[in-house]
């Protein structure tokens, strides 16, 4: 039987179910077996094995023999990791299609209407919320730059920018070229000449000093910013505090812009 962290880590990697993870890799030791020697093997109830091999032959994980009696073949695994990737891809770039497709459809109308109702009963002050791990803050991000009308305002650190310049170049382009006035303070720590010269041809740069501050402010009306500095947490742990505020956003403004008049461009 295979080792527990083995399955464990299959199951993972191959988004495998248990009896799944451990019927393959039976398989792959013995490289053909019927279901029955497969069932023996793992301990999974035979009733359940024939249903398994069909699942992993439709992953592209194992192949049916030809013959009786039914024997089941290990697919190579750097087979599977081409096939796996392609199914990936070709699966995302269908759901990229349906979901650009519904954008101009009854279904897409219907949720709009509903959100914009909806929201008309909010409260101000209820439209906050916390968004945690490091990625979903950089997808808030790439929607708070292509939305922007007026004005971007990020503060953040050297290694921070480098991943907003690496993530978010497009969309700040893409917002420059619309008119929005970008600017940018930052604490060199760690910032690249590359990235440097990347947000310098976005917008304005200059150098943050004796303040660690994360935040990004957009049309003086929508904020996130970090409750804590990026290499004391982790990034699945990396949290901002989203607000939905011009009255908040406009006061930053005025101190974020006291404070730019004083710094050094870069």
């Amino acid at each position: 039987m295979a080792d527990a962290d083995l399955v464990a880590s299959i199951r993972d990697y191959f988004d495998l179910n248990s009896y799944e993870a451990k019927v393959w890799l039976a398989l792959l030791g013995r490289g053909i077996a019927s279901a029955g020697e497969l069932a023996e093997l793992t301990s999974v109830p035979r009733s359940r094995t024939y249903d398994i091999l069909e699942s992993l032959e439709r992953k592209g994980l194992a192949m049916m023999r030809l013959g009786k009696p039914i024997k089941y073949i290990a697919t190579n695994p750097d087979e599977v990791i081409g096939k796996m990737k392609k199914q990936i891809e070709l699966g995302l770039a269908e759901r990229a299609r349906r979901l650009d497709d519904m954008k101009g459809s009854n279904v897409w109308h219907d949720i709009v209407q509903l959100y914009s109702k909806g929201i008309k009963k909010v409260d101000p002050t209820q439209v906050s919320g916390a968004i945690r791990g490091r990625h979903h803050l950089h997808d808030q991000f790439e929607e708070q730059f292509k939305n922007s009308e007026k004005e971007i305002l990020i503060v953040t650190s050297g290694i921070e920018l480098n991943r907003i310049m690496e993530y978010h170049h497009a969309a700040l382009k893409i917002a420059r070229d619309k008119g929005v006035d970008i600017r940018i303070a930052v604490s060199k720590d760690g910032l690249t000449p590359k990235n440097l010269e990347l947000a310098k041809a976005v917008g304005e740069v200059r150098h943050l000093v004796d303040i660690d501050s994360r935040f990004v402010l957009v049309d003086s009306r929508e904020l996130i910013f970090m409750l804590l500095p990026e290499q004391d947490i982790h990034p699945s742990y990396d949290t901002g505090i989203w607000i939905h505020s011009p009255f908040f956003a406009e006061a930053l403004k005025v101190m974020f812009t006291r404070q730019w008049s004083e710094m050094k461009q870069l």
